[in-house]
């Protein structure tokens, strides 16, 4: 700010050297002694006559007292300006979709979208949208198709989320259950093994709890599909990671099979697991379809609003 207001008033006395020619030294000279070396290092000194001194300091005390009032004013313009950004901003969310249905519904396209639960932030976030399968509008919470990301992580980050929403993801378990809360969602299972055979599972009624149950797997509903419910044995189990061991066995299951997931002691799927690893219970496990000695080589969670 006082370098700011230096250069006002630098320019306001017009005392401008940019040329060093004689008309602006001449003037210059009126106010006071101008000296300049040149050489190795060039120094410019300026002196202010004695008679002049008293003047040209009201003058500068008058200068200053108005660029006072100058940047008072853009300070307030600034800070009404930006109080009207964040309106502007509260209203903008408030208009984003909550769900995937709700934002495919026009374009009836798959991709990426921007969701906001005010239950979770009034921020918006991004979101994998499914249109095509099993009639849409679909929100993808999981995939797993190349191995490009490390699932072996910790509680917060399976709390926060996991990759990137046009690869291998997780959509965070906060987010999670501000989507599942109402307890009106029905989970689809997708899943492809080495072979390239595909196969399904559908819950029709999906929802987690909060942290403080360590987001608890409370509800799945009933089980239809080809690939068997590999998911039934771990219903009413919190989450567990590599550093919360929240399974009721006695063996750490998240670091013994260096994964995520509802354990138990331990498990009949592992979604979260190392991916094309076929060593006991380590890979992608959907136990009725793979066994525990084979990986799916893809495999997505959706959710939706239940429409049955």
């Amino acid at each position: 700010m006082m370098c700011l207001k230096s250069v006002l008033l630098f320019l306001l006395l017009n005392i401008s050297i940019l040329k060093g020619d004689e008309q602006n030294v001449q003037h210059l000279n009126r106010f006071g002694n101008l000296t300049l070396k040149y050489g190795n290092r060039s120094e410019i000194h300026f002196e202010i006559k004695e008679p002049n001194k008293k003047y040209m300091e009201s003058q500068f005390a008058e200068l200053h007292a108005k660029l006072d009032k100058i940047f008072e004013k853009l300070s307030q313009l600034s800070e009404d300006q930006m109080s009207k950004k964040n309106t502007d901003l509260t209203l903008a969310s408030s208009q984003f979709p909550s769900s995937c249905a709700e934002a495919t519904a026009l374009s009836r396209r798959s991709g990426a979208y921007l969701l906001q639960l005010p239950s979770y932030s009034p921020v918006p976030f991004i979101a994998s949208c499914d249109e095509h399968t099993q009639g849409g509008g679909w929100t993808v919470v999981l995939r797993r198709q190349d191995g490009s990301v490390n699932f072996f992580l910790y509680w917060k980050d399976y709390k926060q989320g996991i990759g990137n929403v046009n690869g291998e993801y997780f959509i965070g378990l906060e987010k999670l259950y501000a989507l599942t809360k109402d307890q009106d969602q029905e989970l689809l299972v997708t899943m492809k093994n080495s072979e390239g055979v595909q196969k399904y599972a559908l819950y029709d009624n999906f929802f987690i709890d909060d942290e403080k149950s360590n987001y608890k797997l409370s509800s799945l509903g009933v089980c239809t599909g080809d690939a068997g419910d590999s998911l039934i044995g771990h219903l009413g189990m919190p989450f567990s990671s590599r550093d919360r061991d929240n399974d009721n066995g006695a063996a750490h299951c998240a670091r013994t099979y260096t994964g995520a997931w509802w354990y138990t002691q331990c498990h009949s799927s592992n979604l979260m697991g190392v991916y094309n690893d076929s060593t006991y219970g380590k890979g992608i496990n959907w136990y009725s379809f793979t066994g525990h000695n084979s990986s799916l080589s893809r495999v997505e969670m959706l959710i939706r609003k239940r429409r049955t």
